[in-house]
């Protein structure tokens, strides 16, 4: 019963905060039988849950801090797209006046 509870839990707190919760729910519950069955104390069980718990929160801050550089990085690179489309553009439109132009000039 303990397995579910600390599973479910996880599976929450990494849903709130945007990361995969079944990866933590799996988590928990492996450390949940594994210190469960080699130590059969429900206090280590607890002890290595709050373990997680701190991996959770310290990958969880690393995520945060990661996050605006990533969203510069976006930025920049959606920019540079942008600039890329309309000088393609713009090259374009430069071609077709030249043949308009060519066109007019040709007598007829």
């Amino acid at each position: 019963m303990l397995i579910f509870v600390f599973a479910a839990l996880f599976y929450g707190l990494a849903e709130y905060e945007y990361m995969s919760g079944w990866k933590w729910a799996v988590a928990s519950a492996v450390i949940t039988l594994v210190v469960g069955r080699t130590t059969g104390w429900a206090l280590a069980v607890l002890v290595a849950q709050l373990a997680l718990f701190c991996v959770l929160w310290w990958q969880n801050g690393k995520r945060l801090d990661r996050r605006p550089a990533e969203q510069a990085a976006r930025v920049s690179d959606d920019q540079t797209e942008r600039r890329e489309r309309v000088r393609l553009a713009h090259e374009a439109a430069d071609l077709r006046r030249a043949k308009e132009a060519a066109d007019s000039n040709r007598p007829s």
